[in-house]
């Protein structure tokens, strides 16, 4: 969630050198939807497009109403690559036993034009995981893209968001990356004592892989890797304002080797599916029948059981 202009990122490291190949990523990525299917029938949509470039949504063509929806999303800053690839490693490796325990869904890549271009913003110089919900002045011009409205991809996001919403009613996290530090670390966003059963599975994963930070951050207190309920105008702040239960914004650092990070936001993914498929919350409560939700929905046709907080 932290926001700011890193340094100049590396394109092509040795030990990964396609790492902003979009081509490359997308080809990948349909190989990984192939192998998915043939465990459990997913549907690859194509939301809208920034630049000609499109914004998938990967999730399963029928949802099992006894297992919980969760969502994982990458790329929202096109300079933290590592979470749409963990994605696609996830997709590439995941057990049957996995992808049939939960209804998980994907958004992979939010930010392709950043993505392609190794740069935060996208190419008209919007931050796509900002504005969302309206900032104060002061927080806001700190903000790298002061967009105080959703950029091109964010448009996108909430033209289909109730959707989205009730696809992620469960739990949602979104992969990105700390690209100046050496130290893993994750912010939380969850009604609950921390670090929660959930946050700790999390740290768990991260601390297999990094040392966790246990410092501040841009004027917050990462204890031992966890930051707890930071708001802000992102899309999982939008999200914690509609109800979702647990959220929580995955931060690799990008000092270390790509590779090293890839194979973090892996695990993290696989770490998400397998406690959500083992904890019960009760869930955001949308009027929506299941066979609705694979197809385009008509917001006007939406209820929601439970209002969001004032």
């Amino acid at each position: 969630m932290a926001d700011h202009q890193p340094q100049t990122p590396d394109r092509a490291p040795a030990d990964f050198p396609r790492l902003h190949d979009i081509d490359y990523f997308k080809e990948r990525l349909r190989a990984a939807v192939e192998r998915v299917n043939a465990i459990r029938p997913y549907r690859l949509e194509t939301l809208g497009e920034v630049g000609s470039e499109e914004i998938f949504l990967l999730a399963p063509v029928q949802l099992d109403p006894s297992k919980p929806n969760i969502m994982s999303a990458g790329g929202f800053h096109g300079e933290e690559p590592a979470g749409p690839w963990g994605i696609v490693e996830f997709l590439e490796t995941a057990d049957e036993e996995t992808l049939r325990s939960v209804n998980h869904s994907f958004l992979p890549l939010v930010n392709p034009t950043g993505f392609a271009a190794a740069s935060r913003l996208n190419i008209y110089g919007e931050n796509p995981n900002r504005g969302f919900i309206i900032e104060l002045p002061e927080v806001e011009a700190t903000t790298t893209g002061n967009n105080r409205y959703p950029s091109r991809e964010g448009e996108i996001l909430m033209q289909h968001f109730m959707r989205l919403l009730f696809l992620s009613r469960d739990g949602f996290i979104t992969q990105h990356e700390e690209p100046d530090s050496t130290n893993g670390f994750i912010f939380v966003n969850e009604d609950a004592p921390q670090p929660s059963p959930f946050g700790q599975a999390l740290l768990d994963a991260m601390g297999r892989h990094f040392d966790l930070l246990d410092e501040e951050i841009e004027g917050k207190d990462s204890i031992k890797g966890l930051i707890h309920n930071d708001r802000d105008g992102s899309f999982e702040g939008l999200l914690v304002f509609w109800g979702v239960p647990r959220i929580s914004t995955i931060e690799t650092p990008g000092l270390q080797p790509a590779a090293k990070r890839i194979a973090a936001q892996r695990e993290l993914t696989e770490t998400f599916a397998k406690f959500s498929a083992h904890v019960s919350v009760p869930p955001l409560d949308l009027a929506v029948d299941e066979e609705e939700v694979t197809e385009e929905v008509d917001e006007s046709t939406l209820t929601v059981d439970r209002a969001p907080p004032e």
